[in-house]
């Protein structure tokens, strides 16, 4: 159908396509409505109703090291997508050849067809080594289905179901008899518009060979399966190949194909994800004209409609403490109440944690608590917390963890909930200090820590995240110092692993805070307003600016090395540049912030804590006490 894109529609930017015959939505005999204007609030896109158009469904490899209950959970979750079949490259039972207990392989099968009755729709079987690998298993399979290899064609497409284990044991083989069996299906149906082959064990991987471990060597290993047969009567026609066994997804491109192995659903897997090929999947295609589209639906991707209702949205919204403490220190024998209410129809089972930092100075009790709450029911579970210290030791906090999962059905939450406090006015009140002295020596900036200054105990020996709920994964020790002219910052970062190190900046005032870095922000006259903001990534690059303008820049000396498991940072700041005055402002509002970007969790840690805000609020800096 020809298309045309008219000028005015171009001009007005509209997305749908103007065609010069009748299309789209109005050219379909199904669809009606009652807008009569000249414009249409839908595009010209004709409805995907092909009538030769259709869906269908793959299951992969269930034994092999299987894990029980990820193929029934596959089965529910296939039948929400309606496809009109499903198909399987076999595995199916944990079954295998040395397994010749009649009662035990017919109980294992009737297992297995119990998961099958749950389908919607027809299920199409195939045999893999697990189920047909001795006498006694093929008789089985021949009593309950029949046959061992088959063809169908549905809307003109033939799938050639084939049965790679063609003698007793593992081996993979195919057999004179069902190569020439094959051979003339493809022959007499030569003119459908598609073949799809299922097989279980990749048969062209194992005739081009596998890498095997003889006698501590490595040898490539062929083995002679008769699918060069079966492929060469594959040539020169339109086909895809499905395999299972490996436990892996692979696509490959052989005969001018697609063939791919795939997954698991339910087998044995060590689930490191697609890089590797490793997850539980369900294949799906959808057979066009053109071929099949393909798409491998996860099933932790394949989320089913009640994955979250107002049940269990209610559950976790409505989980909090009573209480919000407004005066937080002293804070002593105080009980911190949290009810917890069941609204889902499943019993839940749940545990609170709390987790404390190992050298701080809070108590809580109970520290752990384990209980079912059946449906409807509500709790109250009581903690007294006491924090013994001084004001100084108030951070970080304690956090409680809570973990439930559903007894009756599939349920998880996990949940952090902090200390019940208003947070914003303690940090005014108690601002976390700290001194630095005159210095009385002239300091050479070049990034080693090697100063008589540096050698005393850190002016700042503890960076926690923003919350102050728990320590940084690695130490930041800093040291300050000053004398008529500079301020004086020193900084070791510790780092177990330098490769990890993320510095890409180049560009003064460029992207360093995006890196990992030391930024340092003052505010020196303390009118919690104004401030100077400092930042050095491991590379020596320097962002400088007066709270948000970068374009002032000072005249800053900074210099960066490498230690064997830290980056370390010197830096001198003239004072004058910064509105510093010692004599007139001994105390300078201060923040000390530390970003380390890691995949996953945080990555920001700092001296005084924010909380829900950035690191930039003058308001929330420490004090610098100047002596």
């Amino acid at each position: 159908m020809k298309q045309t894109i008219t000028f005015l529609a171009f001009l007005l930017g509209l997305g749908s396509v103007v065609s010069e015959d009748k299309a789209g939505p109005e050219g379909d005999k199904n669809f009606s409505s009652r807008v009569s204007t000249s414009r249409k609030p839908w595009t010209n896109r004709e409805f995907l109703n092909d009538s030769n158009h259709f869906q269908f469904a793959i299951m992969t490899d269930r034994t092999g090291g299987m894990r029980p209950g990820i193929f029934p959970k596959a089965v529910k979750k296939v039948n929400e997508l309606q496809p009109e079949f499903v198909i399987t490259v076999g595995d199916l039972i944990a079954g295998g050849g040395w397994q010749k207990d009649e009662k035990e392989i017919q109980r294992q099968w009737r297992e297995f067809n119990g998961f099958v009755d749950d389908f919607e729709m027809p299920f199409f079987y195939l045999p893999g080594n697990h189920d047909v690998s001795n006498g006694l298993m093929d008789r089985i399979w021949d009593q309950m289905y029949g046959v061992r290899y088959y063809s169908f064609i549905y809307k003109d497409v033939l799938f050639l179901c084939l049965n790679t284990q063609g003698g007793e044991g593992t081996r993979p083989f195919l057999g004179d008899e069902q190569i020439a069996w094959a051979k003339k299906e493809l022959l007499d149906q030569e003119d459908v518009r598609w073949t799809m082959v299922f097989i279980h064990q990749p048969l062209w991987v194992f005739e081009e060979g596998v890498m095997r471990n003889v006698k501590g060597e490595k040898v490539l290993q062929k083995s002679r399966t008769g699918w060069p047969e079966v492929e060469a009567a594959l040539s020169g026609r339109k086909h895809t190949v499905f395999a299972g066994h490996v436990h892996r997804y692979a696509k490959y491109e052989r005969n001018e194909s697609n063939y791919y192995t795939l997954g698991t659903t339910g087998g044995g897997s060590a689930l490191r994800g697609d890089a590797y090929g490793e997850f539980d999947h369900a294949t799906w295609i959808t057979m066009t004209d053109e071929g099949p589209r393909m798409m491998n639906l996860t099933l932790d991707g394949m989320l089913p409609d009640d994955v979250t209702t107002e049940a269990k949205q209610k559950f976790w919204r409505e989980m909090g403490f009573s209480e919000n403490f407004r005066e937080t220190f002293p804070f002593r024998d105080k009980t911190v109440t949290l009810p917890i209410s069941n609204p889902l129809e499943t019993t839940l089972s749940g545990e609170l944690f709390w987790m404390l930092p190992a050298e701080d100075h809070w108590r809580v009790s109970p520290r752990r608590v384990s209980l079912e709450l059946a449906p409807g029911e509500k709790k109250v579970i009581e903690f007294s917390v006491t924090h013994e210290g001084d004001v100084s030791t108030y951070f970080p906090l304690p956090r409680l963890e809570a973990d439930f999962h559903g007894v009756d059905e599939p349920y998880h939450l996990e949940r952090s909930l902090f200390l019940p406090m208003d947070l914003t006015e303690h940090v005014k009140k108690y601002p976390e200090k700290t001194e630095i002295t005159l210095m009385d020596a002239m300091l050479v900036v070049d990034g080693k820590l090697e100063e008589e200054a540096w050698k005393k105990e850190p002016t700042i020996s503890r960076l926690i995240p923003r919350k102050a709920d728990g320590y940084a994964p690695v130490k930041t020790e800093a040291w300050l110092s000053y004398d008529e002219a500079f301020l004086y910052v020193a900084v070791r970062c510790e780092e177990p692993v330098l490769r990890d190190v993320f510095s890409e900046a180049r560009d003064r005032d460029g992207a360093v805070r995006e890196d990992d870095c030391i930024e340092i922000l003052l505010d020196t006259n303390r009118d919690k307003k104004s401030f100077y903001h400092f930042a050095v990534n491991p590379d020596g690059v320097l962002y400088d600016a007066r709270r948000d303008d970068t374009g002032w820049n000072s005249s800053a000396t900074v210099a960066t090395a490498v230690e064997e498991e830290a980056w370390t940072m010197e830096m001198a700041i003239p004072l004058e540049e910064i509105d510093a005055d010692p004599a007139a402002h001994k105390t300078w509002g201060f923040q000390m912030a530390r970003q380390r970007p890691r995949w996953g969790g945080e990555s920001s840690y700092q001296w005084s804590p924010t909380f829900w805000y950035g690191n930039t609020l003058p308001s929330f800096f420490g004090e610098l006490d100047l002596n």
